[in-house]
């Protein structure tokens, strides 16, 4: 049994098998193929469908009968796995272009899961076949199945750009792909371009596939300049917003919401809005509720008087409404020479040439295919045009031999015809051999003949090949081409958001105790009644908006602000100081102020002028200075001696956890702030 023991380096064996493993990842499961731009997953579910009939206009068959065909015949994996990519496959708010056809509960944007494989049917959608159509070992490169009992292709034929069409994700190791969908009318303008312009530069290009085409619609607010850097760098973020309008009832306005970003789970979303709801945060909305059906209608309920465009910057800020798309347009690329793809990060422009050099080869090995089957149909018809002169001593050869083998020597001895004649003639039935006709086998002949001199010159013009290749697209384009989903809306104006907008103006009084414990309260009877935890005592308490802020001030010479609707409401103790801000071990409140201009001292007040100097020289009216150019300013000291004035303007504005530096102390003189 020690002999079976092989001893290897862990590392290196570590290195080599994690390697292998990553391979297999990236060209075998996670990344799609630029050419039919699907997974290997995808492409063996379609010709799964393929190979069990499944056309478009035949029956749907059962998903577990699909699942079982492909998972037992090509992809040697989980069932589940399997049958979630056939149903994303058949949702058309996840792929442009849905390629499965199903019948059932598929799923839902609310992120409702498909049924179970035994309840749910499937076939082959309208637009699949053009993927399929073709699909030939002659044509297409074809490989052993897992189990090497059965042969797929490596690559659909693909008559359409599906990889941009459809988009794709996936996760590989050590990189990722995020390809968003696009319109096919505009793809195909492009590859129709391409065609005609091979020196066409991405610049021109965009133009013709300005931007992604989502299932679920949006505003695009990207730039035209911004899409242009992320299709040439092919990575880059895509904004995406929903889509809404304002509907009158009569009793008051009421905004719908008619699309969602990509991606988005849409009862999620109604979810959020809710909870921003319920917890005060939008009070400028009464209700939302979500009245989609085939189409998206998500209604928010307008208080009275609320502005839309106030609410809609809110929702637009708090839910994924307003979504961005991380484009990453890597894939796998063909290697000249190889049967071996690689991964590559690649431009539209690049994209869109490696589909159509696919194609140009596909469409010239069907025209050598189709001229090599046509070479053997003349040939077998000039068989029976030889024979057809002494038909009668054809016939009594056949039935004066002794067997089959007899009469094909006997006949190519005597007519001079090779074996495939020979075989040709000899299926055919002494009855109808009889009664062949001349002439509708020369007009046969003529008829081929021509089709095959078509075929050579086509072989023979690479011009002409790309004609019918843009013929064919064109054709397509006309049978499913539609019109864009997503909106490009570089002009639609950005909301501006203010969180003060969505904060009831409430008066209230703000509490601090000496311990950092901090509440509001709406009113209270006298210090004595203020609920504080034992050995604590109210340290401060100021009466101001919860449109305004509260600033802290440390012993450490920090100043904290927050907004004072962002302290907590409660007649109970409240919440301690490091429930807001990083406070430093023995840190502690020294002081505190309102932002609320009533809280300020009344010499501040706006258009009062300065008392009177105190001595008696003689100063001009101009020279005395107004409150009109004085603003609120802020006196501090330290223990150690520092006098410090600043304008309070700049702590106003909330502060991060770790506060603002007010005044900088003295460390060796255990200096702290007063």
């Amino acid at each position: 049994m020690s002999d079976s023991i092989e001893e290897v380096a862990l590392h290196e064996t570590t290195r080599t098998r994690y390697l292998n493993y990553a391979l297999s990842v990236i060209t075998s499961r996670a990344l799609p193929d630029v050419r039919d731009g699907l997974k290997p997953v995808q492409r063996r579910i379609l010709y799964g469908m393929h190979q069990l009939h499944l056309s478009p206009d035949g029956k749907h068959k059962k998903s577990a009968q699909v699942v079982g065909e492909v998972m037992g015949k090509y992809h040697p994996h989980g069932d589940t796995a399997l049958y979630d990519a056939m149903v994303r496959m058949a949702q058309p708010f996840s792929l442009r272009y849905t390629l499965v056809d199903g019948k059932g509960n598929f799923g839902s944007m609310d992120g409702d899961s498909a049924a179970a494989m035994r309840y749910t049917e499937a076939r082959l959608a309208p637009i699949a076949l053009e993927l399929l159509n073709d699909l030939s070992e002659h044509i297409v490169d074809y490989r052993p199945t897992y189990d090497s009992s059965n042969q797929e292709p490596t690559v659909l034929p693909a008559g359409f750009p599906n990889l941009l069409a459809n988009g794709a994700t996936g996760i590989a190791v050590g990189m990722a792909t995020n390809i968003p969908p696009h319109n096919l009318r505009e793809l195909i303008d492009g590859c129709v371009l391409l065609i005609d312009q091979p020196d066409c530069t991405l610049e021109r290009l965009v133009k013709v596939i300005p931007a992604p085409d989502f299932p679920t619609g949006g505003a695009i607010l990207n730039t035209a300049e911004e899409l242009l850097e992320i299709y040439t760098t092919g990575r880059g973020a895509i904004e995406l917003r929903g889509e809404y309008h304002l509907e009158d009832e009569g009793r008051g306005n009421r905004i719908i919401i008619t699309s969602v970003p990509y991606t988005v789970n849409k009862a999620q979303l109604v979810e959020r809005i809710a909870d921003h709801i319920r917890a005060g945060k939008l009070p400028l909305l009464v209700d939302v509720r979500d009245e989609s059906t085939n189409e998206i209608r998500v209604v928010l309920e307008l208080k009275t008087g609320a502005d839309p465009e106030a609410v809609m910057a809110y929702v637009f800020k708090h839910t994924p409404l307003l979504s961005k798309f991380h484009v990453n347009l890597t894939c796998l690329v063909p290697v000249p020479g190889s049967d071996v793809c690689r991964p590559e990060r690649l431009d539209l422009l690049t994209m869109l040439r490696h589909f159509l050099d696919f194609r140009f080869q596909v469409v010239t090995r069907r025209l050598q295919l189709e001229l090599e089957k046509l070479l053997n149909r003349i040939h077998i018809l000039e068989g029976f045009a030889i024979l057809f002169d002494a038909l009668d001593e054809a016939i009594a050869i056949i039935r004066e031999s002794q067997d089959r083998k007899d009469a094909a020597l006997k006949l190519g001895a005597r007519f001079g015809i090779d074996e495939l004649q020979q075989d040709a003639i000899l299926e055919t039935k002494l009855y109808k051999l009889a009664q062949l006709e001349i002439e509708k086998i020369r007009d046969e002949l003529a008829a081929r003949l021509a089709e095959a001199a078509h075929i050579q010159a086509l072989l023979a013009d690479d011009g002409e090949r790309w004609k019918l290749i843009r013929d064919d697209l064109k054709a397509l384009k006309r049978r499913f081409g539609d019109e864009r989903l997503s909106r490009f809306a570089v002009e639609t104006k950005t909301l501006a958001y203010s969180k003060e907008d969505y904060i009831v103006a409430e008066d209230v009084f703000v509490i601090v105790t000496r311990d950092g414990w901090l509440k509001r309260q709406r009113s209270y009877t006298g210090l004595s009644t203020i609920r504080v935890r034992e050995g604590d005592e109210v340290g401060w308490s100021m009466y101001g908006s919860t449109r305004h802020s509260l600033i802290l001030f440390s012993d450490r010479g920090k100043a904290y602000t927050l907004r004072i609707d962002s302290v907590p409401a409660t007649t109970g103790f409240g919440d301690p100081v490091q429930a807001h801000f990083d406070f430093e071990d023995g840190e502690r409140v020294v002081g505190m102020i309102l932002t609320d201009p009533r809280c300020l001292p009344e010499c501040e007040a706006p258009n009062r002028k300065q008392p009177a100097l105190p001595f008696d020289d003689e100063v001009n009216d101009d020279e005395v200075a107004t409150s009109e150019e004085l603003e609120p300013h802020l006196v501090a000291f330290s223990r150690a001696g520092q006098t410090l004035r600043m304008s309070l303007k700049p702590y106003e504005p909330p502060s991060t956890v770790a506060g603002r530096l007010l005044m900088r102390l003295k460390p060796d003189e255990d200096d702290a702030m007063l």
